[in-house]
């Protein structure tokens, strides 16, 4: 803060809006304190700086900021415009590192949101092409319809052997029962088949192909939910180190005027003048005395 106020571009902004070099150059103002009308901007700012003084407390925090001028209601004028400056460029300064520091985690997001998206299309397209919703559900399901066949034809076995001890071997009942254990022992191949991939389409294949794209759903997502959280804690962090100007004190018009200090000045005048006598009496009384 104390930099902004003593630079360059403070004094170009206050020049700007309440003509800073035509007050300090007035001509109705002594020689001595005002500024020469070709006067350079180095010599501008070199003034500036004399007339505006800031001082900062360290342990307090605190910023003072003192302006003298030609006029009272001018120099209370010039505070009050370099405290809206200085609100300005904090607020500037806060949203400019806020935004640096959000940024880079907000792309973020997006692109793992958007992978997170993509995997999960590329999931629902999976099962909608091999018409599943889990792998694991449809082994389960062919290995239950497997065992409720075996089921099946254990008991229509059972049955064929207990009636071939009583019919003949032309009997339409026994050939009805080996037409059912035939046609159970097939339905148990053709589901054997569908999990070993006998008819073109292997259940461990596609379950491996099932779990590498639920996979990469997981982890899009895991990475998704760790950068919002990251993004979140940036947030954080960013506004934890925002800074604040506090004005403790208004700018306040003064009473009277604090410089110049006409006692002092008359009374230095007097001694500085009683000075030069004594040294000049002290002088002509050597030379008369050697004359």
């Amino acid at each position: 803060m104390k930099t902004l106020v003593l630079s360059k571009d403070m004094v170009r902004y206050l020049d700007g809006k309440i003509q800073l070099r035509e007050h300090y150059s007035n001509p109705k103002v002594d020689y001595f304190s005002r500024l020469e009308p070709d006067a350079t901007f180095e010599d501008f700012h070199e003034l500036y700086r004399d007339y505006f003084t800031v001082d900062y407390n360290v342990e307090t925090k605190i910023l003072r900021i003192a302006v003298q001028a030609f006029d009272r209601a001018y120099a209370q004028k010039a505070l009050k415009l370099i405290l809206a400056r200085s609100d300005e460029f904090i607020d500037s300064l806060n949203n400019r590192m806020s935004k640096e520091q959000v940024r880079f985690f907000l792309l973020e997001e997006k692109k793992r949101k958007q992978d997170m998206l993509d995997a999960k299309a590329k999931l629902l397209a999976f099962q909608r092409a091999n018409k599943i919703y889990s792998t694991e559900a449809e082994a389960q399901t062919i290995f239950t319809t497997i065992g409720a066949l075996e089921t099946q034809a254990a008991q229509k076995q059972s049955e064929l052997d207990s009636r071939a001890k009583i019919l003949s071997k032309n009997s339409a009942i026994l050939q009805e029962l080996q037409a059912q254990i035939s046609s159970l022992q097939r339905q148990i191949i053709s589901e054997k088949a569908r999990l070993a991939g006998g008819e073109g389409r292997d259940i461990s294949v596609i379950q491996s192909d099932f779990l590498a794209v639920r996979l990469e759903l997981e982890l899009a997502t895991t990475a998704f939910k760790s950068t919002l959280a990251t993004l979140e804690q940036v947030r954080i962090e960013a506004a934890r180190k925002l800074k604040f100007l506090i004005v403790v004190t208004e700018p306040s018009l003064a009473d009277e005027s604090e410089f110049p200090r006409r006692w002092y000045i008359v009374i230095s005048t007097i001694m500085i003048s009683l000075m030069l006598y004594v040294v000049a009496s002290l002088v002509m009384a050597i030379i008369r005395e050697h004359a």
